[in-house]
């Protein structure tokens, strides 16, 4: 029995441990700009720019906004108000997560330890 308990307790250690080391980017890098993109990481001007265009519309268009400004800061340091939804506010991304073959994502700040992924 004891063997069983400490095996599920390696597991959920495991698991933990394999989550916290990946990352914010994993298998890329996070750039601010495309220009950074472009002379840090090799990529062509076109993948970079493609990307960022990706991260900007999932940050700014695709995901859902707060209900109030107030709402937003206080999960993030910077917000700015939805281009579609009136009166909805998102978050400004930092950066975007740039991996060879995938869309952009944007990468956010957050404020705090009970964030919502975004």
């Amino acid at each position: 029995m004891r063997a069983v308990i400490f095996g599920l307790l390696l597991a959920i250690a495991a698991v933990m441990a394999f989550l916290f080391l990946r990352g914010e980017c994993p298998g890329g890098q996070v750039f601010a700009t495309e220009a950074e993109c472009r002379e840090t990481a090799g990529f062509d001007a076109l993948f970079c720019r493609q990307s960022f265009i990706d991260a900007r519309r999932r940050a700014f268009e695709d995901s859902s906004p707060f209900s109030t400004q107030d709402a937003c800061l206080r999960h993030f340091p910077r917000c700015e108000p939805h281009r579609v939804v009136v009166s909805g506010y998102v978050p400004v991304p930092r950066g975007t997560c740039v991996v060879h073959g995938k869309k952009g994502e944007p990468v956010f700040e957050k404020i705090g330890q009970s964030v919502e992924k975004r």
